[in-house]
């Protein structure tokens, strides 16, 4: 793990939060419950049959005795979430909600919703889909954030020869074209997120082909209007737009480019792209092309932490995204 990586780990381990892994019976999560347990990093909880755990931890040759380990189908926790789910929801009938609490992201969620723990990190196995959806009936969106979406961290080994810097690039992950009010609540919630995860203030950029109407087009508007719809929420940090990439990360381009005040221009730390395609192409060229370290995509938006894995995760992925989820909560 690099300097940034490590600092991020020493910070979970002096909050050693108690992360839920629902697909317990995978030998990937199996595996980091073991690293995450032995080095304080988390407190983690796996869900599934205790002694097909016990026989892939032993086949791994991981110990996971002091893990807690808790099976969706028979808790006795059961009943009570059952009636839980269906408190806000007057017409689902508590057999149904039965049944689907059963299910271990599901009951993994209901476990962070009453508050036995602080953050969900799933997907090894299941879809992306199915984990926004767990996450989404169960704990919800914060107020005020109309859809999820997800920040990526780039740490940039040698940025304008200034040496390294991290950005955040939002939304590289889940929402596809963001409207207007989406993209607002997207900026809002990446600069909190940035700033609880590298200690600096964030400067929120709404990114376009645009610098301050250099262009005119419907899709320039929308960026204008998700700016209006950010700064309606009132966040207690700058955002500004929309900028030309250059602009928003030069100074020396900014101030070319840029004829009004800005305290964002040319120093922007958080880039708000206009859709998934942009954000998605941008973050894997930087990755590639500048050697930079892609972190996440941390997923925002719920009351609570949840994180999404790549199915094709190893055990080191599943640690890093536990630490930034333990992070969030």
């Amino acid at each position: 793990m690099n300097d940034l990586f490590n600092r991020l780990e020493s910070r979970a381990k002096q909050i050693n939060k108690t992360i839920v892994l629902p697909e317990g019976e995978d030998e990937r999560i199996v595996v980091a419950a073991a690293r995450l347990h032995a080095s304080g990093i988390a407190r983690p909880v796996l869900l599934g049959i205790p002694d097909k755990i016990y026989a892939i931890a032993e086949s791994a040759a991981v110990d996971v005795s002091g893990v807690s380990i808790f099976n969706p189908s028979k808790d006795e926790r059961l009943e009570k979430m059952a009636a839980h789910y269906c408190q806000a929801r007057a017409r689902v009938k508590e057999k149904v909600a039965l049944r689907l609490v059963k299910k271990p992201l599901f009951f993994g969620c209901m476990l962070v919703e009453m508050g036995d723990a602080d953050g969900v990190v799933g997907g090894a196995t299941c879809t992306t889909t199915a984990v926004l959806q767990a996450a989404g009936l169960v704990i919800g969106y914060e107020h005020g954030v109309p859809s999820p979406s997800s920040l990526m961290l780039m740490q940039v080994p040698d940025f304008l020869n200034q040496g390294p810097k991290c950005f955040g690039y939002a939304d590289p992950a889940v929402t596809v074209d963001p409207t207007a009010e989406e993209l607002g609540a997207i900026a809002v919630q990446s600069g909190h997120n940035f700033r609880r995860f590298i200690g600096e203030k964030p400067r929120v950029a709404f990114l376009s082909f645009s610098s301050k109407g250099s262009g005119s087009h419907a899709r320039v508007t929308k960026i204008q209007a998700a700016l209006q719809a950010a700064l309606a929420l009132e966040p207690d940090f700058p955002m500004d737009g929309e900028f030309q990439a250059d602009a928003a990360i030069v100074p020396r381009v900014a101030a070319q480019k840029i004829k009004v005040e800005s305290k964002v221009a040319g120093q922007a730390n958080v880039l708000v792209f206009p859709d998934l395609d942009s954000a998605n192409i941008a973050y894997k060229l930087t990755q590639y092309m500048a050697g930079a370290e892609a972190i996440g995509p941390v997923l925002q938006g719920f009351r609570k932490p949840v994180n999404d894995l790549s199915r094709g995760c190893i055990a080191d992925d599943i640690v890093k995204v536990a630490i930034l989820t333990a992070l969030q909560a």
